[in-house]
């Protein structure tokens, strides 16, 4: 399996691979209802017809009122598993740490996170068809061995990374620094980054495409005010953006506001440009945008939105 991987990685950074134009499909914060869970399949193939090489998920599978069941993971499993094309998925709050409530079924949100980890990431592969190849961070960093879901893959000049970076208070838990589940996971997590953002200017790859469910709050860190559960998140990615130049994408959901911007600011102040977040749309707007990868371009990436109308 390592040396397929490797083969891949190498593949895909090939100087034909490097100039490939290609797209790819971003949605989230959806099925929030049974009429989005309906109308789902439908958008996946209006991706698909699209072009577009691959779809990615940024969390929130189900409504905060539904029960995080084994039922109910194992229906989204099969919806994602039907996608006419590869398919990555990135754990959001209400499938783990919000379960705890009553309306939820009360569960540990702990025991729902292992939960997650045996049904959607048995396998290093996206779901559809065509079996996509992805790296674990698991099988990388045997330290944490546990973090299947933290997933990377390459394609032409862009490195893809998956955070398992909740909403809400990213279970910071009631502990002063951030509660045990927390520390190990933002370890984890700086791990990744750290890794991701080498490997991408040891490559000299043009961009990093980041996904993570949770808004982390990038008006407040701009104001000097990050939120504690984010504050570690913020330090990993400036630290970073220090010793990488190429353009960074950071996709998420969470707060169910459609938006394209460049939230950072730079030391004058400024937005800084080679810095886009993109927040998906989200129940009970259902939508998706399209990214575009240009290798020859100036500006490696390209946007369309997608909004779906209501029947």
């Amino acid at each position: 399996m390592i040396r397929v991987l490797v083969l891949a990685a190498l593949l895909l950074l090939s100087p034909q691979a490097r100039a490939e134009r290609y797209s790819f499909a971003l949605f989230g914060e959806t099925p929030q209802s049974e009429q989005e869970r309906l109308r789902l399949p439908a958008m996946m193939a209006e991706m698909a017809r699209s072009g577009a090489r691959f779809a990615v998920h940024v969390g929130d599978f189900q409504g905060s009122e539904d029960n995080c069941s084994d039922a109910l993971f194992a229906d989204r499993k099969a919806l994602f598993a039907a996608a006419p094309l590869p398919l990555i998925h990135v754990p959001g709050a209400e499938s783990w740490v919000d379960c705890y409530r009553r309306s939820a079924g009360a569960f540990d949100p702990n025991e729902r996170l292992a939960a997650l980890r045996r049904v959607f990431f048995a396998k290093p592969e996206a779901f559809g068809p065509g079996g996509m190849v992805l790296e674990r961070q698991s099988e990388i960093a045997f330290e944490h061995a546990a973090f299947v879901e933290h997933l990377r893959w390459h394609r032409g000049p862009v490195l893809f990374v998956s955070l398992n970076l909740p909403g809400g208070d990213n279970d910071w838990g009631s502990a002063r620094q951030g509660g045990a589940e927390y520390r190990t996971r933002m370890a984890a997590i700086r791990d990744w980054l750290e890794r991701a953002f080498a490997l991408a200017a040891q490559e000299k790859l043009r961009g990093i495409v980041l996904f993570t469910q949770a808004n982390p709050d990038f008006e407040a860190y701009a104001s000097g005010k990050a939120p504690d559960a984010f504050a570690e998140f913020f330090s990993c990615l400036r630290a970073g953006l220090t010793g990488y130049t190429g353009e960074v994408l950071i996709v998420h959901g969470d707060t169910h506001v459609m938006r394209i911007d460049h939230p950072l600011l730079d030391e004058h102040g400024a937005p800084l440009q080679r810095v886009t977040r993109i927040e998906t749309y989200g129940s009970p707007l259902m939508g998706w945008i399209g990214v575009t990868v240009e290798p020859e371009a100036a500006e490696l990436f390209h946007f369309d939105s997608h909004p779906q109308d209501e029947d």
